[in-house]
């Protein structure tokens, strides 16, 4: 394990994502307290640091959150907010570009959730590690 380093690569904010025509579609940010008593999709145990995330985002805001549905992934979200008209809090500000869904921040203190890599020592020159993301859509160079 001493073989082994990590590194915060970027903090991201979680964002309500709605459906495009929900009520609070329109708000330009809105409160954990406006989503009560409305149907919400919660991060299913397969992506661990994102639900707890939202867990304590909504405990520490006195939110008794009584989600309807988990859900395991970007597009399992989407495609639940779309069939549910539910919401759910997530990091997806960036990756969205359905046009049935939409992203609204938060009002008040914002949940955020750190990008976190982890790689053998060995790996990294003196000139960094070389990082690709999924499907190769990006590379980025990591200072070691």
């Amino acid at each position: 394990m001493e073989d082994l380093a990590c590194k915060r690569v970027r903090t991201d904010p979680l964002v309500f994502v709605f459906p495009s025509d929900h009520r609070l579609a329109s708000y330009a940010a809105v409160a954990p307290e406006e989503i009560v008593n409305e149907t919400f999709c919660l991060p299913s145990k397969a992506a661990p640091a994102v639900r707890r995330a939202v867990l304590e985002y909504f405990n520490h805001a006195g939110i008794d959150l009584k989600p309807e549905h988990e859900v395991h992934n970007v597009v399992h979200t989407i495609s639940m907010i779309t069939s549910t008209r539910g919401h759910a809090v997530a990091g997806l500000h960036k990756a969205v570009s359905a046009r049935s869904i939409t992203t609204r921040p938060v009002k008040g203190e914002v949940p955020t959730l750190d990008l976190v890599i982890a790689y053998h020592k060995a790996a990294c020159s003196s000139s960094g590690l070389l990082v690709s993301t999924p499907h190769g859509k990006s590379e980025f160079l990591l200072n070691c």
